[in-house]
Order: C-alpha cells, then structure tokens, then sequence
C-alpha cells in the first residue's frame, strides 16, 4: 500500500481526519488502477469503479476529491456512441477504447449503483447526474444483452443492475425485467440442485456478492426472499466443500485459474468467513463453516438437461471430486485434495488435456503462468464417481471448420494428451507400477497396468482403459518433473499433421477418439502396501466395450457410437455409456441401477421436488416444489429452503415443531432457541411446539 497524495494526507491529519490509504497499484496522473503487463502498463476500468465505491464508503470528505476523480475516469471509459451496438457498456482497459468484454458493465454497475443508493448524497450534484446517465445507458446495454441464466454470475449481476436502477431512475419496465430475470434464475437453479457456475473459487463470490447486495437494497419483497434464499442454500452449499483441514474449496470446480486448482494462493475458507460478517445470520453460518464434515458422499446437479453435476467425496486425509463434464476451459473435472502431515498446504492430484504441451493459453497461441494464471484445457470430457471410484472419459477438443470437403479439419497438432498431475512432488511418498516401485523416471506403463501412487496418508490408483492411438506407438507413461508426477496418456504422439477425421462436420468422422481412466481412492491404512492396493484394484472385472466405427455425415448414417465401461469389484460395481458421435453421457450406474440426477444430497444436506425431505433428525413437509433442508442437530442448527408456490410448510426437528399455515419460495431457520421465517405470502399465525423459542417474520 502507498499514498497516492501525501498533500492530501497531511491536510487531512491537521484537520483531525485520515485519508483512505490508496493501494500501490493506483496511478494517479489518470485516477485508475494499473496493472503492468507484459511490459505494458494496462488501466482496469471495473477495478477502478470498485476503488471508488471503497473510498466513498470511507466518507472523509477530502477523499471524495480523489473519487470523483475516479469516477470520471470509469466514466470517460463508457461507450457514448449511439450507433454501436454496445452503446452505454464499458471498455475493459483504458488503453483498448473498444467494448470487448461484454461483462464490464455489470462490473461497473455492481460498484457505482450501490455507491449511488447507499452514499449519493457524498457526492456533487454534477457527478450524481453523470452517474445517473450513466445508469441508464448500462441499463439499457444490459437489457440488450439479455445475458442466459446459464452464465450464472453475471447474470446476478444484471438482475442487480435491472433492479437497482430500475428502482432508482424510477423505470417501472426496467425494474420489472429485474423482477422477473431474479425469478428466472432462482426457479433454474432450484430445479436442478445448484448454479450453473457451480463451486467455482472465483466466480462464487461474485455471485454470493451480487445476491447479497441486491437482497439488502431492493425495494421489491418479493425480489428480496428470492435472492436471499437462492444466496442461504448457496453459502451453506460452499460453506460443505471447504476443507477443514486446509481451508481449501474442494473439487471439482466450475472455474478456476491455475494457483486456486493447485492450492498456491490464499485458502477460499477466508472469503467465506467475510460471508459470515456479511449474512443476515452471521452466527449459524459460522455453525456450518466450523462444523466438522462427515466421512462421505456430497452431490449436486447443476443442471440436469445437460447432464451436468458434480461428485465429491471427503475421507479423513483426502478429498475427491469429479464433474460428469466441464462447463467451460477452466473446469477442474477431476481433483483430489490429500492432507499431508505438517504441511499447511495439501498435494492435489489434477487433470488435463493438452495439446502440443500447451499448458497455458491455447495450442494456437501458447502463453506463460505469469501472463496467462488459467490451466489450458484443450480436451472434453465425460464421467462418473461413486464415493471414492471414478471413471473419467477424455477427448481432444478439435477446431470448428466451415463445411468443406476437403480439407476437413484445422485440427492441427504434433502430440494430445491427457495428462494426470500429482504436485507438488515433495509430497509424493511413493510410486508402484502393478507391484514393482518405480524409482527412475520415464517408466513406460503396460495397458492393462494399475499405478499406485502414495501422496500423504492416501493411495490413488490409475487403472487405464482404451486409448485410441490416432498414430502408432503413442505412449502411456510415468514422468517426474521438477515439482510434479505425472501420468501421461497419449492418444497421439508424432509429426505435425491435420486430422481431417476427428471434425465433427468431416464426412470421414467416426467419432471422438477414445481415452478413459478408471481411479480410486483409499485411506493407507485400509491396505497393507501399495502392492495389496494395487492387486485388489486389478481383480475387478473390466468391462470395455466400443460399437464398430461407421463413418457419419451430421449422423445421416448412425446417429451413436455407444461405448461402455465398468468395472466390478466386491459387490460393488460402477459405469456409464458415452456416445462418441455426439460427445454425450447416454448413462450412469452403480450397483444399485442407474444413478439418478440428484438436487443435492449429503449427510448433512438434502434437496428433492417431493413435498417431503429429511436430513438426520429433521423433516420439512411442503408443497411438491424443489426444498432443502441442512441440518445440525448438535448444535441445534436446521436451516430450510423452500421454491415453490404458496403451500403449508411444516420444519420438525429434535427441538420441535414449527407449522407455517400457508408460504411461498423463502426460508426458515431455527438455530439454538431462535426461529426466523423470511418467505413470500407468507400467512400468520406460524405455530411453534416448542418452549422458549422466539419467532420473527419477514426481517
């Protein structure tokens, strides 16, 4: 941190106050945060617009000389002309006065609308007409841009901007697409389980920040409960997926950049601990946070006409999870956390496609973990998981082409990958290939083989399936890095070529080439040596199964090309079917059949559309909409959700019974001897049996 204006300071210390302290990177010849890059000094708009609002939040009247200053500056950044398409969004950087990102405005507006509601009158009447202009040409961007529910923390944010402007320029119809936009996404989120953007270290907050802004400052009741429920069930959800131990987000995660997928920056455990100062009921969040987690399974769908959910598993030295498929190129699809003795970071245990060895950037434009803080995925995948067993399906994710007969592709490449990454590799205490330890590196690995490797008090076994060879002689292997142990799995490995046969729109595709895993986790001491591991793992029944390859033009010929695999062990069995034509999770199953697309279950937590959810010694009774219950009964902690239209609700619990005649979407939580009800429609008189127990309504 440094003193942008030491004048100003000094003034403001013999009047008797103290200046807001501006960071380092705040350059003040233009009143914006700068970021050098690449050589380059960059000006960030949004960042700057969030620096504002801090400074006038502080309120010392000669710190609002410097921010209207910066006002202008984000001000000045604002598309004015008429005739563009984004008129009224906002550049990214000073130094590119174009509108690329088409996010910048709900940045912008997520900082300066509350600025404005909250501290308006700090500021000149001319810069609050600035302001106000401003609002209604971001306004108006907004609702041209009419952003999917599926791009999940921006659209908090437009819902945000929708609302509060709306509310605040006194534009009935802009207000009234906010409404109606919160609606939307808190009935697509409850019907599937979680958000889109699910578990994501980064983009959660944002999320989580734009909720709880717009459920403090909207005028509109209704609008209100629905962003305070939404924002209840996801604080609890990532509250769950917090390591203990660590203090780390689990996986699998949506989003996220390179240092949050290897445990390098902060713990997330900090952010939702702000969350907890922030919430309406700070204490019985802190009550989930600091609880203990179960040994178990915990999973959510976010959004099942996709096949999209997420698994993950916390042991008592590890923790395992998987998506069914990645959202984006920044999904971490499979991660494994492993507590390692007296070492305050964890190893994890990733996965990446890549091609050409491109590890940050893309294939076609490689960049640096300095320049480029986000992994490269350059493959697609499909999976499933069951408690501690997985089976993960990779494929490279080639170049769209317009249709031609020939050439057929832009896929263009010399190697592809998957690579599977131990790190850092202090951390590795062993590595066995079948029975035999592998001590030097590269060790080629046989097909059927099953790697063992010992990271902390865990053992991971790899067991591969089929790996399509696009070439001849691609290699499976073990290597060591200077901080890593990696496991690569190549399905192509050779001179630079095009592949005219793995375009989606080729007429010679028959398919994504092939390349699957089978992983499974376990506690070191559940086995005697990685051998013992390693040998239990390898007497399961493998089952893989590929439908002859038909070549197909947009499926004129075949619509699927099925592939199958199990495997079976003890009693226990897991599967799935993959369509390699169209890249899709035809099934899952385990011993029990097929595995259903679960809202959300857990130990602790559970969601359903049944009218009827129970969680250890609660059940809450409802209209047959989408509910959830978390429950804690030692710490006398229920907290439930409720999306639906207005039914009579009944929460019973160890502690006693509270009945709701008649309520829409909202929430009820009891913690120790107090019980809140925050809900639309609600209807009086609520009954509670229980003694000593106090009741409030719609806070």
């Amino acid at each position: 941190m440094r003193l942008v204006n030491f004048s100003l300071f000094f003034l403001g210390n013999v009047c008797g106050s103290e200046l807001f302290v501006l960071p380092d990177n705040f350059d003040p010849d233009v009143y914006m945060v700068v970021e050098e890059r690449d050589g380059r000094r960059v000006h960030h708009v949004w960042d700057t617009a969030e620096l504002a609002e801090q400074v006038v939040a502080r309120g010392n009247q000669d710190d609002l000389v410097i921010a209207e200053k910066m006002i202008d500056a984000v001000l000045r950044c604002q598309e004015s002309h008429q005739e563009n398409p984004h008129y009224g969004n906002y550049f990214r950087t000073l130094e590119k006065p174009v509108v690329e990102d088409l996010n910048a405005v709900a940045f912008v507006q997520r900082a300066f609308l509350p600025m404005v509601i909250q501290h308006g009158d700090r500021l000149s009447e001319a810069t609050r007409q600035r302001l106000f202009e401003s609002f209604r040409l971001g306004c108006g961007e907004i609702r041209r841009l009419d952003v999917a529910p599926t791009y999940t923390n921006v659209t908090s944010m437009h819902v945000l901007s929708a609302c509060l402007g709306g509310e605040l320029l006194g534009d009935k119809e802009l207000a009234q697409y906010g409404y109606e936009k919160m609606a939307r996404l808190a009935k697509i989120t409850a019907e599937n389980g979680t958000v889109y953007e699910y578990n994501s270290p980064t983009y959660v907050e944002v999320t989580v920040d734009a909720l709880q802004r717009l459920a403090s400052l909207v005028r509109d009741e209704e609008t209100r409960v629905r962003a305070k429920t939404m924002l209840t069930q996801l604080m609890i959800s990532t509250a769950l997926r917090i390591d203990r131990r660590s203090g780390y987000l689990t996986g699998p995660h949506s989003r996220a950049t390179f240092n949050q997928t290897v445990c390098g920056g902060p713990p997330e455990i900090a952010l939702v601990r702000e969350w907890v100062e922030k919430a309406e009921s700070p204490d019985w969040l802190r009550v989930v946070l600091e609880h203990p987690l179960p040994t178990g399974e915990m999973t959510e769908t976010a959004y099942a006409p996709w096949n999209i959910g997420m698994t993950t598993y916390f042991s008592d030295s590890f923790v395992f999870g998987t998506a069914t498929r990645e959202i984006s190129r920044q999904t971490n699809v499979f991660l494994a956390h492993f507590s390692v003795p007296k070492e305050p970071r964890p190893g994890v245990l990733f996965t990446r496609y890549l091609i050409n060895d491109t590890w940050f950037g893309d294939p076609d434009h490689p960049g640096e973990r300095k320049s480029t803080p986000t992994l490269s995925e350059a493959g697609k995948y499909l999976g499933v998981q069951v408690g501690c067993r997985a089976i993960g399906v990779y494929a490279p994710r080639t170049l769209e082409h317009p249709d031609s007969l020939a050439p057929a592709s832009l896929a263009q490449f010399r190697s592809a990958k998957l690579v599977m990454v131990w790190k850092p590799k202090r951390y590795v205490r062993e590595v066995w290939l079948n029975e035999d330890r592998v001590t030097s590196f590269p060790v080629e690995v046989p097909r059927n083989a099953v790697i063992v490797v010992g990271m902390g008090d865990a053992w991971t076994a790899i067991r591969p399936f089929r790996v399509s060879d696009l070439g001849h002689d691609a290699p499976l292997r073990l290597i060591d890095t200077e901080d890593e142990i990696a496991l690569e799995m190549y399905n192509y490995l050779g001179a630079e070529k095009v592949f005219w046969d793995l375009e989606r729109n080729s007429r010679f595709f028959r398919g994504a080439p092939p390349c699957a895993f089978y992983a499974e986790l376990a506690e070191r001491r559940d086995f005697e040596d990685a051998p013992s591991f390693a040998r239990a793992v390898a007497s399961g029944c493998f089952r893989d199964e590929l439908a002859p390859a038909v070549t197909t033009y947009r499926d004129a010929v075949v619509g699927k090309r099925p592939w199958t695999l199990e495997c079976s062990r003890d009693g226990k069995t897991l599967g799935l079917e993959v369509d390699l034509v169209k890249w899709n999770l035809e099934k899952r199953w385990d011993e029990n059949g097929e595995i259903p697309w679960r809202m959300w279950e857990s130990p602790v937590a559970r969601q359903n559309a049944s009218g009827r959810v129970q969680v250890a010694d609660a059940v809450l009774t409802c209209g047959a909409y989408p509910a959830w219950l978390y429950a804690n009964p030692e710490k006398r902690l229920w907290v439930a959700g409720y999306h639906g239209e207005p039914a009579p609700l009944e929460l019973r619990t160890s502690s006693g019974i509270v009945r709701v005649p008649r309520m829409g979407t909202g929430t009820i939580t009891w913690h120790e001897d107090n019980v809140q009800v925050d809900a639309i429609a609600l209807e009086q008189p609520i009954e509670i049996d229980a003694v000593g127990v106090r009741i409030v309504t719609n806070p």
